[in-house]
């Protein structure tokens, strides 16, 4: 990684949880909230993390920074816009507070790989597709981003495909890339660390 390259840790939190019936960044991992286990990977990496969050939540408890959607209701590309916009002069490495198990190994591989150039730097997941999160992007795509909002167009995919200066980085590995919508998939995901299937 070029030491002169500039990086803001983002932690996108601004999801509305309907399917989790509460807000999932609140549901423990390892003891910890899944917000805390964010924040906690970006400080081992000792990045400054920013939490964009929506119009109704409130971290105000929170020691780190956070900032509301400029544009609420425009999903994951609405967060992303959100920190293009404020961090105009630094890379943005982009977790979201719904996957707790990614690992320090697949963000350090994404800060190696990434060159400004690029705007773009993520994974192919086993599967095929890319895979938004985590990722490193840059704010000159904000322009790209509102312009995509504005025909409300949503797809996080759709819109990595559109960008021809992306670093694409294969990987069979799928494990860091899962997120959990639901509490019997963080149960599941805490069950699978723990060995232990019964009921809590």
């Amino acid at each position: 990684m070029a030491t002169t390259m500039k990086i803001q840790g983002i932690i996108l939190a601004g999801g509305k949880s309907r399917r989790f019936g509460e807000d999932k960044a609140f549901a423990k991992w390892k003891g910890i909230t899944l917000l805390e286990h964010a924040e906690r990977i970006l400080k081992k990496l000792y990045l400054e993390s920013c939490i964009i969050i929506n119009e109704t939540q409130n971290y105000s408890f929170l020691k780190c920074r956070t900032e509301q959607d400029l544009i609420p209701g425009k999903g994951p590309l609405g967060g992303l816009y959100t920190a293009c916009r404020i961090f105009e002069n630094t890379s943005l490495l982009v977790l979201t507070c719904d996957m707790p198990e990614v690992t320090l190994e697949s963000l350090l591989t994404l800060m190696s790989s990434h060159q400004v150039k690029n705007k773009i730097t993520v994974f192919r997941h086993p599967e095929g597709f890319l895979q938004p999160f985590p990722g490193l992007y840059e704010p000159a795509l904000s322009h790209t981003l509102f312009e995509r909002m504005n025909k409300d167009q949503l797809s996080m995919i759709d819109f990595l495909e559109s960008i021809p200066e992306k670093k694409v980085i294969a990987t069979q590995n799928q494990k860091p890339f899962l997120n959990v919508n639901s509490k019997k998939e963080l149960f599941q995901a805490n069950s699978r660390l723990t060995g232990q299937w019964s009921e809590p």
